[in-house]
């Protein structure tokens, strides 16, 4: 089912490129927009946590 739907995706982005490429771009662009947010959000939150760790640590030294 997921390759069906890919292939009718890709298939419409070609000929509407045809048409329009500027509608095929901004396909192409929400295709990919989604994992490049999801992929941004887990890099941040990934520094976030390094931070934290970083800072409590920090923190514990000069507390001794």
């Amino acid at each position: 089912m997921i390759l069906l739907h890919s292939t009718l995706f890709w298939i419409s982005v070609i000929v509407l490129g045809f048409v329009n490429p500027l509608i095929s771009f901004g396909l192409i662009i929400l295709y990919y927009l989604p994992g490049i947010i999801q992929s941004a959000i887990q890099t941040g939150i990934k520094h976030t946590q390094e931070e934290m760790k970083s800072f409590s640590e920090d923190v514990l030294e000069d507390m001794k």
